[in-house]
């Protein structure tokens, strides 16, 4: 597949993977009667643009407030997991707090929660059509809220259980980062759909700037793992254009900060207006940066990337060609 010029496309025209789940009307009264004993939903709007779960903004009798509610497509830990880390980063980080969740599948087969509405727009459409000063305003907000997210620290990397301890630790040095590379680039999908050319590219890439990755010795922090602008909301309908949520922490882990930086900035120009205001600002709030902070983002972002090819397939064109494009520009 041949990799064409042009505007990158961003994730939300990418195929699903897996059928979303479509509830009428009578199916969500029924599901989150336990929330809301004795009254009636008066309406169920279904919303977002993700790519697993199903949202649904939802009016309740004698509320004027809507409410999110969320069926979630995987297990019950990836509920329970977002509950643990709304409850632990709602001090200073802006998230949707929980008003109730089922995560025992005892009468539905997936998990599901009721959530706060959050007023905003996405910042991808922000960033799209805002003004010049909306995209500052809102990149060094988004800059400090992830600084504050990189606050909550861990003794070890890994995966979280319910309760947020590290049930499976682990690390990325350059040893292990060439493996998975290499792995993926001539054993697996990923090399099939970037081509000889890339593939060269990257093994060279790869190799030469590994070994930055045995050099960090910061602790690992919360990462949310998918921080783009799909999943946080800013506020339009005032001066400052502040987050107002950061959404869908189902991915989220303790590992290194440049994961979400990387993610952050993968559709921005090295430079770019956004990438100034949102790097100034990180580090005014506390973010410690390395030196190579720009490298280090790009090589976290390469396995997230690779990975992605790893699980794309003929029924993925779009998702396939815009992650081409993504690792092109990287190398």
């Amino acid at each position: 597949m041949e990799i064409v010029e042009g505007e990158l496309m961003m994730k939300d025209h990418w195929e699903r993977t897996e059928e979303s789940i479509l509830l009428d009307f009578t199916e969500i009264e029924d599901i989150i009667k336990p929330a809301f004993p004795n009254k009636k939903l008066i309406s169920a709007e279904r919303i977002g643009t993700g790519l697993s779960n199903s949202n649904y903004k939802i009016l309740m009798e004698g509320s004027e407030a809507p409410y999110v509610f969320r069926l979630y497509r995987g297990d019950k830990g990836v509920a329970d997991k977002e509950l643990a880390i709304s409850k632990h980063v709602s001090q200073s980080v802006p998230v949707a707090n929980f008003i109730y969740a089922d995560t025992t599948c005892t009468h539905t087969l997936h998990p599901w929660a009721v959530m706060e509405w959050k007023e905003g727009i996405l910042l991808r459409d922000l960033i799209r059509n805002g003004t010049k000063s909306d995209i500052i305003s809102a990149a060094t907000s988004v800059g400090r809220s992830l600084a504050d997210v990189h606050q909550y620290t861990f003794s070890e990397s890994g995966f979280f259980d319910k309760d947020l301890n590290i049930k499976a630790p682990m690390t990325m040095d350059a040893d292990r980062f060439l493996s998975f590379i290499e792995q993926s680039l001539f054993h697996q999908p990923c090399g099939i759909w970037l081509g000889e050319e890339l593939i060269q590219q990257v093994w060279s890439y790869c190799q030469n700037y590994s070994p930055l990755l045995s050099e960090s010795d910061e602790k690992p922090v919360l990462v949310h793992s998918d921080f783009n602008g799909l999943n946080i909301l800013v506020r339009d309908d005032v001066v400052d254009c502040a987050v107002s949520a950061i959404l869908d922490w189902e991915f989220a882990f303790a590992w290194n900060r440049y994961v979400d930086i990387g993610n952050m900035l993968r559709y921005e120009e090295d430079g770019s207006l956004y990438e100034e205001h949102f790097i100034r600002a990180y580090r005014e709030q506390g973010g410690i940066l390395h030196k190579n902070w720009r490298i280090l983002s790009k090589l976290e972002d390469l396995v997230a990337l690779c990975e992605m090819l790893n699980h794309s397939t003929l029924d993925t064109p779009r998702r396939i060609h815009d992650l081409q494009r993504l690792v092109s520009r990287i190398v």
